[in-house]
């Protein structure tokens, strides 16, 4: 069974669950590999998926299931630099920082996701 047949076969609600526990899988292994990388690397990998999600919003608008899941990681990854932006405890700072690095990387491999779907 070939992978277009097989998201054919599936109705909205069940490929929507299978993106948002890949999405919910993918982010919890991220934050755990964050967790050991050096800080350069992870600022430079954050840039390259920055640059990724910016591009793409830039070049093209639709409206399917990873873009939506991609503008709510957005606005999460937003929230999240807010609220970095806006207290300084020295913890909190590391915790919303891996988030975001995070989010955006989650929003890059989601437009990747989403260019892949494209015909």
């Amino acid at each position: 069974m070939s992978l277009e047949n097989y998201s054919e076969g599936h109705s909205l609600y069940v490929r929507l669950a299978f993106l948002i526990v890949g999405w919910a899988i993918a982010g919890v292994v991220l934050y755990v590999i964050s967790m050991f990388l050096p800080g350069v690397l992870l600022v430079a990998i954050a840039i390259a998926a920055w640059a990724t999600v910016k591009l793409d919003r830039v070049s093209r608008k639709n409206e399917s299931l990873a873009s939506s899941l991609c503008g709510i990681t957005a606005l999460l990854t937003g929230v999240c630099g807010a609220v970095l932006w806006f207290t300084h405890e020295h913890w909190h700072d590391r915790v919303l920082a891996r988030l975001i690095f995070v989010g955006v990387c989650l929003g890059a491999g989601l437009i990747l996701l989403d260019r892949r779907a494209d015909p």
